[in-house]
């Protein structure tokens, strides 16, 4: 994890034609990779200052950040990165299993006939190269990889309006899961029950498909609320 002004430092120029688009995915992604921590100042100025830009494209990034729940506007005291809590957590993960799930029983009962071939091919690479990253210690590039599995199912559903409605959780998604694989003793765990989803999926076992996704995503959710418990629990009994 860093600090503000660690974090920027090492930043390439940014080209003007994208300055608010890059502002916004660089913080982004500081925020979603716990790179910038929880409760931390992010100071307009300085962020300016630090990036060689003007505050106009700064403060429309902060603008669409908070839009995304990623930082919090406190007035008369400053803009800060939200924290992760286990109550949005669980919110979170609940509807993401009602929306994954959902994707997996509307693809499977299209009302037209719809062939699933590329998508569960797509699928079975994903989770190939998620072991590969798994054998090379790549939690970044797992976790960005787990996230293209889920939303691969999304859009298997061939379902726009779930698609619209799936992309404003996404960034939550990123965040959690980043957190998630760092609980993990060995990255080989997250593979789990992906596999076994994919084959029920092929067989057109709807019922089965649906009750290893949704167990999948609570227990994952449960996972990482259990750890910060446990965590807090430690760090009382230390104080």
């Amino acid at each position: 994890m860093g600090t503000l002004n660690n974090e920027f430092d090492n930043w390439l120029p940014l080209e003007t034609r994208t300055l608010r688009e890059s502002v916004t995915e660089l913080i982004r992604r500081a925020i979603i990779e716990d790179r910038l921590e929880a409760d931390s100042e992010l100071n307009q100025a300085q962020l300016a200052e630090r990036l060689g830009i003007s505050r106009g494209p700064v403060r429309e990034a902060l603008g669409r950040l908070e839009q995304e729940g990623l930082i919090r506007n406190v007035p008369y005291k400053g803009v800060y990165v939200t924290p992760l809590s286990p109550a949005y957590v669980r919110e979170l993960f609940s509807l993401r299993a009602v929306l994954e799930t959902f994707a997996v029983g509307y693809a499977s009962e299209l009302p037209y006939p719809a062939d699933l071939s590329d998508d569960l091919s797509a699928l079975e690479d994903l989770v190939d190269k998620m072991r590969s990253a798994a054998r090379r210690s790549d939690s970044l590039g797992l976790a960005e990889l787990d996230i293209a599995f889920h939303r691969r199912l999304i859009e298997m559903a061939r379902h726009e309006l779930l698609k619209k409605t799936w992309m404003p959780l996404e960034i939550g998604v990123q965040r959690c899961v980043y957190t998630r694989h760092q609980i993990y003793s060995s990255l080989d765990e997250v593979i789990g029950t992906h596999p076994t989803l994919i084959s029920a999926i092929a067989e057109r076992n709807v019922e089965q498909a649906k009750e290893i996704l949704h167990d999948h995503i609570i227990e994952a959710g449960e996972m990482i609320c259990r750890v910060w418990s446990e965590s807090k629990e430690t760090g009382a009994e230390a104080g």
